[in-house]
Formats: C-alpha cells, sequence, structure tokens
C-alpha cells in the first residue's frame, strides 16, 4: 500500500514536471544546426534561426510550431560529434560541416546551407540529402542586367566549378532573350586572357562565387580591367560591391536563416520520409555602389525600388 501511495506520488511529480516543460521541448522534434567552424555568418544564421524556430515562430507561418534546436560545433578535443536523440533534421552549415556531416551517415535527413550550388552537386549524396544554395537564380542575375541596360550582353568565366550552369544559363538567356558571352577557364593563369576576350564582346560582366577565377589574387585586377573597359560588373556579395562592382543580389544571414525556418516548419509539419529538392535562396537583399555607377554614366534606383520591380517581374 505504501509503495502505491509512493507510485502515485511519483506519477504526480512527473506529470507535474512535464506539464511546465516549455512548450517547444514537450513532444517536439529536435532540430540540430551543426557548423564546423567559427566564421561569424554562421552564428549568425545558427542564431537568428533558433530564434525564427523559437519565440518568432509565429513570424515564419502560423502554422509553425516552436521547435527544440541544438546548436552544434565539432568538438576541439577530436572526440565524435554527438547529435541529441529526437533528432529529425540536422541543418549543415558550410561546405565543410556537410561533408563532415555527411560521413557520419547518421541516417538523419541533412539540409545543407551556405553552400554553392557547384559545391553540393560534387558532394556525394542521397535522397537524404538537401540543400538551399548560397547562389541566386540565374534568373535573378539576368534581372539586374535588364535593371543596368536596356540591351544587356553577359560576358561570363566559367571554371569547372561553376561550369555546370552553364546550360541553365544558355536556358535562362534564351528565355529572356539577353545574349551570353563566355569562355571556359581551365586555371587562374588563364584569366587575364579570357576576361580580355569576354570584355570585348559583351557590355555586362557576371560575376560568380567561384574561387577559381574571382579570389584574392584576381579580384582587383579584374574589376579594374571591367573600370576600365566601361563594363558594369554585377557581383555576388556586398563585400564585392564595396570592392568596385556595380550591383550584387545577395543573401544575406537574416535571409537564409528565414528561409531555413520556413522549409524546416513545412518539412516537419508534413510527416515527408524525404527532403524536397534543392532550392535557391527565396529571400535576397542587392546592394549598389552609386560611386561606380555615377562613374559609368548609369542611373539606377534606390535597393528598395530595384527589389520591388526584380519580385513584381518574377510573378507568374
Amino acid at each position: 500500500m505504501r509503495y502505491r501511495r509512493w507510485l502515485f506520488s511519483a506519477f504526480l511529480h512527473t506529470l507535474g514536471f512535464l506539464l511546465i516543460l516549455p512548450y517547444s521541448y514537450a513532444g517536439q522534434h529536435s532540430v540540430a544546426v551543426f557548423s564546423s567552424g567559427s566564421a561569424p555568418v554562421y552564428n549568425q544564421v545558427a542564431k537568428q534561426l533558433k530564434s525564427y524556430l523559437g519565440e518568432k515562430c509565429a513570424d515564419v507561418s502560423p502554422t509553425c510550431s516552436p521547435r527544440q534546436i541544438f546548436i552544434l560545433t565539432q568538438p576541439s578535443d577530436g572526440s565524435t560529434l554527438v547529435i541529441p536523440p529526437d533528432t529529425k533534421l540536422i541543418i549543415a552549415l558550410g561546405q565543410h560541416a556537410g561533408e563532415e556531416i555527411h560521413g557520419m551517415n547518421t541516417g538523419i535527413p541533412i539540409l545543407h546551407a551556405l553552400i554553392p550550388e557547384a559545391a553540393y552537386q560534387q558532394m556525394g549524396k542521397d535522397k537524404q540529402h538537401s540543400a538551399i544554395y548560397l547562389d541566386q537564380p540565374v534568373s535573378r542575375l539576368l534581372q539586374l542586367a535588364r535593371i543596368i541596360r536596356p540591351d544587356p550582353h553577359i560576358g561570363l568565366l566559367l571554371s569547372p566549378l561553376t561550369k555546370t550552369l552553364q546550360d541553365e544559363l544558355i536556358t535562362e538567356s534564351l528565355r529572356q532573350n539577353i545574349p551570353v558571352s563566355y569562355r571556359n577557364v581551365g586555371s587562374t593563369e588563364m584569366v587575364g586572357h579570357l576576361l580580355k576576350e569576354v570584355l570585348e564582346e559583351s557590355n555586362i560582366l557576371l560575376a560568380l562565387p567561384d574561387p577559381m577565377i574571382f579570389n584574392s589574387t584576381t579580384i582587383f585586377n579584374i574589376l579594374l580591367s571591367s573600370y576600365h573597359n566601361k563594363i558594369p560588373v554585377i557581383g555576388f556579395s556586398s563585400a564585392y560591391v564595396k570592392a568596385g562592382a556595380l550591383i550584387a543580389a545577395y543573401s544575406t544571414p537574416e535571409d537564409i536563416a528565414r528561409h531555413l525556418a520556413e522549409y524546416t516548419n513545412r518539412y516537419l509539419n508534413s510527416g515527408a520520409e524525404t527532403l524536397p529538392e534543392p532550392i535557391y535562396p527565396k529571400y535576397f537583399s542587392v546592394s549598389v555602389n552609386h560611386s561606380v555607377a555615377r562613374s559609368l554614366g548609369i542611373s539606377l534606383p534606390d535597393e528598395t525600388d530595384i527589389i520591388r520591380r526584380m519580385l513584381e517581374d518574377s510573378k507568374p
């Protein structure tokens, strides 16, 4: 009899504990966010994502359920990374993190973020993997070209890292009736010569996040050559715009975190066993170097108007 009273008391105590657990912890699938480096962008995306799936869940969707989010990094002592129990989705931030978590064979679906499309395509993957690419879709970049010039002719350098974009670029440029001149670059040493050819044939240079072509060794000469030829450059980051590119469309850490939160909520609510196909970032920002615009004699609206125009043009 005494044992039964003790058991009943223990049951009530446990029930009370469960009732006061935060809603996000009780009966909710957890999400693990893993980055293998300490770059500020990883921390920004992870913290913002945790906020979006926690106290700001209602900002994501009316059907958003708060989730328990674990922010993980590679153990500094060399021990094996431990994935928390009941984790239903792993979000890998960056290429290195994606490669590490892929090699662990956790059996848990993995969503890759902050990774270029080319790097993701080179990674061994299966139906348990998907991605929100770091790159902007080609259609978005060509929209910028039309905003810069009424008769754009795109110049482009491709390396083996970005050559997979060639078919997509040609298809989209034909759809938008924008001519494209490109060269395939086999090594960094070829950039200068092939850049000269492309600049002679085009009136806009499109820069892609390709470290073989656009890196700390080549960036100054590429921007300087383009400027001397009065060819505006469409960059891929705000830093590139500050360095001398005319304009860039890119996704900020907050843009990426919001899209990740929407994706995560939709996937976990769907009950699906496999992830949807990889996609480009839904949200994006625009930066303009107005000093470069004035020097090139190009008149551009402000960033807010550019984004509004691009969104309107993208509507079906």
